[in-house]
Protein backbone atom coordinates (compact mmCIF):
# COMPACT_ATOMS: atom_id res chain seq x y z
CA UNK A 1 0.00 0.00 0.00
CA UNK A 2 1.23 3.48 -0.72
CA UNK A 3 1.72 5.59 2.40
CA UNK A 4 -0.51 8.36 1.06
CA UNK A 5 -4.15 9.35 0.64
CA UNK A 6 -5.95 8.15 -2.43
CA UNK A 7 -9.31 9.81 -2.82
CA UNK A 8 -12.05 7.68 -4.38
CA UNK A 9 -12.37 8.35 -8.13
CA UNK A 10 -15.88 8.94 -9.36
CA UNK A 11 -16.38 7.98 -13.01
CA UNK A 12 -18.91 10.27 -14.62
CA UNK A 13 -21.31 8.29 -16.78
CA UNK A 14 -22.72 11.42 -18.36
CA UNK A 15 -21.20 14.74 -19.35
CA UNK A 16 -21.94 17.64 -17.02
CA UNK A 17 -25.17 19.39 -17.85
CA UNK A 18 -26.67 22.65 -16.70
CA UNK A 19 -30.05 24.26 -16.22
CA UNK A 20 -30.76 27.94 -15.73
CA UNK A 21 -27.16 28.73 -14.89
CA UNK A 22 -26.44 25.72 -12.63
CA UNK A 23 -23.76 23.22 -13.66
CA UNK A 24 -23.36 19.90 -11.82
CA UNK A 25 -20.23 18.02 -12.86
CA UNK A 26 -20.58 15.32 -10.17
CA UNK A 27 -22.57 13.16 -9.60
CA UNK A 28 -23.85 12.13 -13.01
CA UNK A 29 -27.50 11.24 -13.49
CA UNK A 30 -28.06 7.56 -12.67
CA UNK A 31 -24.57 7.06 -11.23
CA UNK A 32 -23.86 4.24 -8.81
CA UNK A 33 -21.67 5.76 -6.08
CA UNK A 34 -19.83 4.89 -2.92
CA UNK A 35 -20.02 6.93 0.25
CA UNK A 36 -19.20 9.73 0.71
CA UNK A 37 -20.78 11.05 -2.47
CA UNK A 38 -18.67 13.61 -4.34
CA UNK A 39 -20.72 16.70 -5.27
CA UNK A 40 -19.14 19.34 -7.52
CA UNK A 41 -21.22 22.24 -8.83
CA UNK A 42 -21.11 25.85 -9.96
CA UNK A 43 -23.53 28.51 -11.13
CA UNK A 44 -23.37 31.48 -13.46
CA UNK A 45 -25.43 34.60 -12.71
CA UNK A 46 -29.11 34.32 -13.50
CA UNK A 47 -31.21 37.47 -13.92
CA UNK A 48 -27.94 39.39 -14.02
CA UNK A 49 -27.43 39.13 -10.26
CA UNK A 50 -24.49 37.68 -8.32
CA UNK A 51 -24.80 34.09 -7.13
CA UNK A 52 -24.39 34.13 -3.36
CA UNK A 53 -25.18 30.69 -1.87
CA UNK A 54 -25.03 27.04 -2.96
CA UNK A 55 -26.77 24.13 -1.26
CA UNK A 56 -26.94 20.32 -1.48
CA UNK A 57 -30.05 18.39 -0.44
CA UNK A 58 -29.97 14.59 -0.06
CA UNK A 59 -33.47 13.11 -0.24
CA UNK A 60 -34.99 16.48 0.62
CA UNK A 61 -32.76 17.17 3.63
CA UNK A 62 -30.17 19.95 3.60
CA UNK A 63 -26.74 18.31 3.66
CA UNK A 64 -24.35 21.16 2.77
CA UNK A 65 -24.37 24.94 2.30
CA UNK A 66 -21.62 27.35 1.30
CA UNK A 67 -21.33 30.97 0.21
CA UNK A 68 -20.29 31.67 -3.37
CA UNK A 69 -21.00 30.39 -6.86
CA UNK A 70 -19.23 27.01 -6.65
CA UNK A 71 -18.34 24.21 -4.27
CA UNK A 72 -16.61 20.83 -4.13
CA UNK A 73 -17.82 18.72 -1.22
CA UNK A 74 -18.67 15.23 0.04
CA UNK A 75 -21.90 13.88 1.55
CA UNK A 76 -22.57 10.59 3.34
CA UNK A 77 -25.13 8.44 1.54
CA UNK A 78 -26.50 5.05 2.49
CA UNK A 79 -27.25 2.02 0.33
CA UNK A 80 -30.12 2.49 -2.13
CA UNK A 81 -31.69 5.17 -4.31
CA UNK A 82 -31.17 8.86 -3.57
CA UNK A 83 -32.31 12.20 -4.93
CA UNK A 84 -29.49 14.76 -4.90
CA UNK A 85 -30.65 18.36 -5.39
CA UNK A 86 -28.13 21.14 -6.04
CA UNK A 87 -29.56 24.62 -5.53
CA UNK A 88 -28.05 28.08 -5.94
CA UNK A 89 -29.45 31.45 -4.84
CA UNK A 90 -28.64 34.88 -6.20
CA UNK A 91 -28.47 38.25 -4.46
CA UNK A 92 -32.05 39.03 -5.46
CA UNK A 93 -33.49 35.93 -3.80
CA UNK A 94 -34.03 33.96 -7.01
CA UNK A 95 -32.89 30.36 -7.11
CA UNK A 96 -32.24 27.59 -9.60
CA UNK A 97 -31.89 23.86 -8.97
CA UNK A 98 -30.62 20.73 -10.71
CA UNK A 99 -31.60 17.24 -9.51
CA UNK A 100 -29.57 14.06 -9.90
CA UNK A 101 -30.76 10.54 -9.11
CA UNK A 102 -28.06 8.20 -7.80
CA UNK A 103 -27.80 4.75 -6.28
CA UNK A 104 -25.67 4.24 -3.21
CA UNK A 105 -23.61 1.07 -3.48
CA UNK A 106 -23.43 0.71 0.28
CA UNK A 107 -19.64 0.66 0.08
CA UNK A 108 -17.57 3.41 1.61
CA UNK A 109 -16.35 5.01 4.81
CA UNK A 110 -18.51 6.68 7.44
CA UNK A 111 -16.87 8.91 10.08
CA UNK A 112 -18.93 9.43 13.23
CA UNK A 113 -16.13 11.33 15.03
CA UNK A 114 -14.69 13.92 14.72
CA UNK A 115 -17.29 16.13 13.08
CA UNK A 116 -16.24 18.17 10.06
CA UNK A 117 -14.96 21.65 10.99
CA UNK A 118 -14.96 20.76 14.69
CA UNK A 119 -12.46 22.23 17.16
CA UNK A 120 -10.51 20.09 19.63
CA UNK A 121 -8.41 21.15 22.60
CA UNK A 122 -4.69 20.43 22.74
CA UNK A 123 -4.79 18.33 19.59
CA UNK A 124 -6.43 15.24 21.13
CA UNK A 125 -9.12 13.78 18.86
CA UNK A 126 -11.23 10.64 19.05
CA UNK A 127 -11.51 8.97 15.65
CA UNK A 128 -14.50 6.65 15.12
CA UNK A 129 -15.17 5.28 11.66
CA UNK A 130 -16.53 2.21 9.90
CA UNK A 131 -16.19 0.95 6.36
CA UNK A 132 -18.07 -1.56 4.23
CA UNK A 133 -17.38 -3.35 0.97
CA UNK A 134 -18.88 -6.59 -0.38
CA UNK A 135 -15.26 -7.71 -0.95
CA UNK A 136 -14.36 -7.39 2.74
CA UNK A 137 -12.50 -4.43 4.19
CA UNK A 138 -8.97 -5.47 5.14
CA UNK A 139 -7.52 -2.22 6.51
CA UNK A 140 -8.36 1.28 7.70
CA UNK A 141 -5.86 4.14 7.66
CA UNK A 142 -6.00 7.60 9.26
CA UNK A 143 -4.08 10.50 7.71
CA UNK A 144 -3.31 13.94 9.12
CA UNK A 145 -2.32 16.54 6.49
CA UNK A 146 -1.16 13.77 4.19
CA UNK A 147 0.82 11.76 6.77
CA UNK A 148 -0.25 8.31 7.91
CA UNK A 149 -0.78 8.36 11.69
CA UNK A 150 -2.74 5.13 12.34
CA UNK A 151 -3.60 1.85 10.63
CA UNK A 152 -5.76 -1.09 11.74
CA UNK A 153 -6.39 -4.34 9.88
CA UNK A 154 -10.17 -4.27 10.20
CA UNK A 155 -13.24 -2.43 8.96
CA UNK A 156 -13.70 -0.20 11.99
CA UNK A 157 -11.64 2.07 14.21
CA UNK A 158 -12.23 3.79 17.55
CA UNK A 159 -9.04 5.38 18.82
CA UNK A 160 -7.72 8.58 20.38
CA UNK A 161 -5.01 10.31 18.38
CA UNK A 162 -2.79 13.34 18.91
CA UNK A 163 -2.67 16.07 16.24
CA UNK A 164 0.51 18.12 16.48
CA UNK A 165 0.37 21.85 15.84
CA UNK A 166 -2.38 24.44 16.20
CA UNK A 167 -4.62 25.31 13.27
CA UNK A 168 -6.52 23.35 10.64
CA UNK A 169 -5.80 19.67 10.03
CA UNK A 170 -7.02 17.87 6.90
CA UNK A 171 -7.83 14.40 8.20
CA UNK A 172 -8.91 11.45 6.11
CA UNK A 173 -9.96 7.88 6.87
CA UNK A 174 -9.21 5.49 4.03
CA UNK A 175 -10.36 1.88 3.70
CA UNK A 176 -9.01 -0.94 1.54
CA UNK A 177 -10.93 -4.05 0.48
CA UNK A 178 -9.57 -7.42 -0.64
CA UNK A 179 -9.75 -6.36 -4.30
CA UNK A 180 -7.53 -3.33 -3.66
CA UNK A 181 -10.40 -0.85 -4.01
CA UNK A 182 -10.04 2.22 -1.79
CA UNK A 183 -12.72 4.31 -0.11
CA UNK A 184 -12.03 7.61 1.61
CA UNK A 185 -13.84 10.18 3.72
CA UNK A 186 -12.21 13.53 4.69
CA UNK A 187 -12.88 15.99 7.52
CA UNK A 188 -11.23 19.24 8.64
CA UNK A 189 -10.37 19.46 12.34
CA UNK A 190 -9.20 22.65 14.05
CA UNK A 191 -6.75 22.44 16.94
CA UNK A 192 -7.55 25.33 19.22
CA UNK A 193 -5.08 25.58 22.10
CA UNK A 194 -1.96 23.68 21.12
CA UNK A 195 1.21 25.72 20.72
CA UNK A 196 1.43 27.16 17.23
CA UNK A 197 4.43 26.30 15.10
CA UNK A 198 6.69 29.22 14.13
CA UNK A 199 5.98 30.64 10.70
CA UNK A 200 9.07 31.07 8.49
CA UNK A 201 9.37 34.27 6.50
CA UNK A 202 9.94 33.94 2.77
CA UNK A 203 13.25 35.31 1.57
CA UNK A 204 14.42 35.91 5.13
CA UNK A 205 12.49 39.18 5.44
CA UNK A 206 9.93 40.45 7.90
CA UNK A 207 7.56 42.02 5.38
CA UNK A 208 5.64 40.73 2.42
CA UNK A 209 4.86 42.40 -0.87
CA UNK A 210 5.74 42.20 -4.55
CA UNK A 211 9.45 41.89 -5.23
CA UNK A 212 9.21 44.47 -8.03
CA UNK A 213 7.85 48.02 -8.29
CA UNK A 214 4.11 48.46 -8.93
CA UNK A 215 2.75 51.66 -10.59
CA UNK A 216 0.51 53.79 -8.40
CA UNK A 217 -2.48 53.39 -10.74
CA UNK A 218 -2.40 49.58 -10.92
CA UNK A 219 -5.45 47.46 -10.07
CA UNK A 220 -4.70 44.97 -7.30
CA UNK A 221 -6.51 41.72 -6.51
CA UNK A 222 -5.41 40.70 -3.01
CA UNK A 223 -5.76 37.39 -1.12
CA UNK A 224 -7.04 35.49 -4.13
CA UNK A 225 -6.44 32.27 -2.18
CA UNK A 226 -9.25 33.31 0.20
CA UNK A 227 -11.80 34.12 -2.53
CA UNK A 228 -14.86 31.96 -3.18
CA UNK A 229 -15.57 30.49 -6.57
CA UNK A 230 -12.34 28.68 -7.44
CA UNK A 231 -12.77 26.17 -10.26
CA UNK A 232 -10.78 23.00 -10.85
CA UNK A 233 -10.25 19.90 -12.95
CA UNK A 234 -7.87 16.97 -13.31
CA UNK A 235 -8.18 15.51 -16.83
CA UNK A 236 -8.21 18.97 -18.43
CA UNK A 237 -4.78 19.63 -16.88
CA UNK A 238 -3.18 16.83 -18.88
CA UNK A 239 -1.78 16.77 -22.44
CA UNK A 240 -4.28 18.20 -24.89
CA UNK A 241 -6.81 18.57 -22.08
CA UNK A 242 -7.27 14.80 -21.88
CA UNK A 243 -5.10 13.71 -18.99
CA UNK A 244 -5.62 10.94 -16.48
CA UNK A 245 -8.24 11.07 -13.74
CA UNK A 246 -6.67 11.20 -10.28
CA UNK A 247 -8.14 12.51 -7.01
CA UNK A 248 -7.42 16.08 -5.94
CA UNK A 249 -8.71 18.62 -3.42
CA UNK A 250 -8.43 22.26 -2.36
CA UNK A 251 -8.95 23.46 1.22
CA UNK A 252 -9.03 27.16 2.10
CA UNK A 253 -8.42 29.30 5.19
CA UNK A 254 -5.88 27.08 6.93
CA UNK A 255 -3.80 28.84 9.56
CA UNK A 256 -0.76 26.56 9.73
CA UNK A 257 1.40 26.79 7.75
CA UNK A 258 0.31 30.24 6.63
CA UNK A 259 1.67 33.75 6.13
CA UNK A 260 -1.47 35.64 7.13
CA UNK A 261 -3.41 32.90 8.94
CA UNK A 262 -5.54 31.95 5.92
CA UNK A 263 -3.61 29.81 3.44
CA UNK A 264 -5.03 27.41 0.87
CA UNK A 265 -3.74 23.89 0.26
CA UNK A 266 -3.80 22.10 -3.10
CA UNK A 267 -3.59 18.31 -2.87
CA UNK A 268 -3.05 15.61 -5.55
CA UNK A 269 -3.20 11.86 -5.02
CA UNK A 270 -4.16 8.68 -6.83
CA UNK A 271 -2.39 5.76 -8.42
CA UNK A 272 -2.20 6.60 -12.13
CA UNK A 273 1.22 8.01 -13.15
CA UNK A 274 1.58 11.55 -14.47
CA UNK A 275 -1.61 12.79 -12.86
CA UNK A 276 -2.17 16.51 -12.45
CA UNK A 277 -4.75 18.95 -11.13
CA UNK A 278 -5.53 22.53 -12.06
CA UNK A 279 -7.26 25.22 -10.01
CA UNK A 280 -8.14 28.70 -11.29
CA UNK A 281 -9.99 31.80 -10.09
CA UNK A 282 -11.73 34.16 -12.48
CA UNK A 283 -11.14 37.78 -11.42
CA UNK A 284 -13.30 39.68 -13.91
CA UNK A 285 -12.15 41.03 -17.26
CA UNK A 286 -9.89 44.10 -17.31
CA UNK A 287 -9.59 44.65 -21.06
CA UNK A 288 -7.35 47.70 -20.79
CA UNK A 289 -4.68 45.89 -18.75
CA UNK A 290 -1.52 44.97 -20.63
CA UNK A 291 1.00 44.67 -17.78
CA UNK A 292 0.78 42.15 -14.94
CA UNK A 293 2.57 41.02 -11.79
CA UNK A 294 1.62 37.67 -10.21
CA UNK A 295 2.86 37.48 -6.60
CA UNK A 296 2.39 34.74 -4.01
CA UNK A 297 3.94 32.58 -1.33
CA UNK A 298 4.04 28.79 -1.59
CA UNK A 299 5.12 26.08 0.84
CA UNK A 300 5.99 22.47 -0.04
CA UNK A 301 7.49 19.81 2.21
CA UNK A 302 9.55 18.08 -0.51
CA UNK A 303 9.75 19.80 -3.92
CA UNK A 304 11.28 16.72 -5.57
CA UNK A 305 8.23 14.54 -4.93
CA UNK A 306 6.38 16.57 -7.58
CA UNK A 307 7.09 16.53 -11.28
CA UNK A 308 6.38 20.25 -11.61
CA UNK A 309 4.60 23.22 -10.02
CA UNK A 310 2.74 25.63 -12.32
CA UNK A 311 1.80 29.25 -11.59
CA UNK A 312 -0.26 30.77 -14.39
CA UNK A 313 -2.21 33.84 -15.42
CA UNK A 314 -4.61 34.03 -18.37
CA UNK A 315 -6.22 36.93 -20.21
CA UNK A 316 -8.76 36.78 -23.04
CA UNK A 317 -9.41 40.07 -24.79
CA UNK A 318 -9.97 41.33 -28.33
CA UNK A 319 -10.67 37.85 -29.68
CA UNK A 320 -7.31 36.49 -28.49
CA UNK A 321 -6.21 34.31 -25.55
CA UNK A 322 -2.92 35.13 -23.82
CA UNK A 323 -1.64 32.31 -21.60
CA UNK A 324 1.09 33.39 -19.21
CA UNK A 325 1.89 29.82 -18.18
CA UNK A 326 4.98 29.12 -16.06
CA UNK A 327 6.34 25.84 -14.76
CA UNK A 328 9.02 25.04 -12.20
CA UNK A 329 10.39 21.57 -13.01
CA UNK A 330 11.19 20.44 -9.47
CA UNK A 331 11.75 16.73 -10.18
CA UNK A 332 14.51 17.02 -12.79
CA UNK A 333 15.92 20.41 -11.73
CA UNK A 334 15.21 21.57 -15.28
CA UNK A 335 14.43 25.11 -14.20
CA UNK A 336 11.68 27.45 -15.35
CA UNK A 337 9.67 26.79 -18.50
CA UNK A 338 7.04 29.06 -20.05
CA UNK A 339 4.09 28.41 -22.34
CA UNK A 340 4.01 29.05 -26.08
CA UNK A 341 0.29 29.76 -26.47
CA UNK A 342 0.03 29.56 -30.26
CA UNK A 343 1.85 26.22 -30.49
CA UNK A 344 0.65 24.77 -27.16
CA UNK A 345 4.14 23.83 -26.06
CA UNK A 346 6.42 24.33 -23.04
CA UNK A 347 9.60 26.26 -23.79
CA UNK A 348 12.75 26.28 -21.65
CA UNK A 349 13.95 29.60 -20.27
CA UNK A 350 17.36 28.35 -19.21
CA UNK A 351 16.70 29.89 -15.77
CA UNK A 352 17.05 27.74 -12.62
CA UNK A 353 14.16 27.17 -10.21
CA UNK A 354 15.16 25.92 -6.77
CA UNK A 355 12.35 26.32 -4.22
CA UNK A 356 13.07 25.67 -0.56
CA UNK A 357 11.68 22.64 1.23
CA UNK A 358 9.62 23.16 4.41
CA UNK A 359 9.82 26.95 4.08
CA UNK A 360 7.73 29.65 2.51
CA UNK A 361 8.93 30.59 -0.98
CA UNK A 362 8.21 34.08 -2.33
CA UNK A 363 7.47 34.06 -6.06
CA UNK A 364 6.91 37.05 -8.33
CA UNK A 365 6.35 36.84 -12.10
CA UNK A 366 6.26 39.86 -14.44
CA UNK A 367 4.27 39.65 -17.68
CA UNK A 368 2.92 41.90 -20.41
CA UNK A 369 1.04 41.53 -23.67
CA UNK A 370 2.31 43.46 -26.68
CA UNK A 371 0.21 43.29 -29.84
CA UNK A 372 -0.74 39.62 -30.22
CA UNK A 373 2.18 38.34 -28.15
CA UNK A 374 2.81 37.28 -24.57
CA UNK A 375 6.02 38.63 -23.05
CA UNK A 376 7.52 36.81 -20.07
CA UNK A 377 9.63 39.60 -18.60
CA UNK A 378 11.25 38.22 -15.44
CA UNK A 379 10.84 35.88 -12.47
CA UNK A 380 11.92 36.52 -8.86
CA UNK A 381 12.11 33.63 -6.39
CA UNK A 382 13.08 34.43 -2.81
CA UNK A 383 14.71 37.72 -3.81
CA UNK A 384 16.66 36.32 -6.79
CA UNK A 385 15.45 38.10 -9.97
CA UNK A 386 16.13 36.57 -13.38
CA UNK A 387 15.33 38.29 -16.68
CA UNK A 388 13.49 35.80 -18.92
CA UNK A 389 12.58 37.96 -21.96
CA UNK A 390 10.65 35.31 -23.88
CA UNK A 391 8.00 36.20 -26.49
CA UNK A 392 5.23 33.98 -27.92
CA UNK A 393 2.11 34.55 -30.02
CA UNK A 394 -1.42 34.30 -28.62
CA UNK A 395 -4.26 32.29 -30.20
CA UNK A 396 -7.83 33.13 -31.27
CA UNK A 397 -10.47 32.77 -28.56
CA UNK A 398 -13.70 34.24 -29.94
CA UNK A 399 -15.63 36.71 -27.83
CA UNK A 400 -14.38 35.44 -24.45
CA UNK A 401 -13.33 38.15 -21.98
CA UNK A 402 -11.54 37.00 -18.84
CA UNK A 403 -8.65 37.51 -16.45
CA UNK A 404 -7.65 34.76 -14.03
CA UNK A 405 -4.84 33.29 -11.99
CA UNK A 406 -4.17 29.56 -11.72
CA UNK A 407 -2.13 26.96 -9.87
CA UNK A 408 -1.42 23.46 -11.19
CA UNK A 409 0.49 20.62 -9.55
CA UNK A 410 1.84 17.69 -11.56
CA UNK A 411 2.69 14.18 -10.40
CA UNK A 412 5.47 11.99 -11.76
CA UNK A 413 5.68 8.34 -12.81
CA UNK A 414 5.35 7.21 -9.18
CA UNK A 415 2.33 9.47 -8.51
CA UNK A 416 3.16 9.97 -4.84
CA UNK A 417 0.52 12.01 -3.05
CA UNK A 418 1.63 15.54 -2.23
CA UNK A 419 0.31 19.04 -1.60
CA UNK A 420 1.43 22.64 -1.65
CA UNK A 421 0.18 25.53 0.45
CA UNK A 422 -0.29 28.95 -1.17
CA UNK A 423 -0.91 32.25 0.59
CA UNK A 424 -1.17 35.98 -0.14
CA UNK A 425 -1.88 35.30 -3.83
CA UNK A 426 -2.02 38.73 -5.46
CA UNK A 427 -2.29 39.98 -9.02
CA UNK A 428 -1.51 43.53 -10.15
CA UNK A 429 -2.74 44.76 -13.55
CA UNK A 430 -2.39 48.09 -15.37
Amino acid sequence: MKNAIRLATFLLALAATSFAGVNVSSPAEGAVTNSPLHVVASASPFNGKTVTVGQVYIDGKLSFQANGASFDTYANVSYGSHEVAVKFWDAGGANSMVIRHTTGSGSGVTISSPANNSTVANGWVQVKATAFSPNNVVALQVYDNGSLIKQVNSGSIDVGLQLNGAGSHYMAVQAWDSNGTTFLSPVVVNVGTATAQPQPQAGGGNTWGPQVGIPSGATAKYDIDQMDGWQSCDACAGPGGHGVIDPYAMTQNLNNPALDGKAATFWLGGTIPWGSALWWKQLGAIDSAKHFVYDLGFFIKDPHIAQALEFDMNQSVGGQKYIFGTECDTRNNAGWRVWDTANAHWMSTGKPCNPKANEWNHLTWEFERVGNQTHFIAVTLNGFRQVVDKWYYSRPNGDVRELNTAIQIDGDEYQDDFQIWADKITMYAW
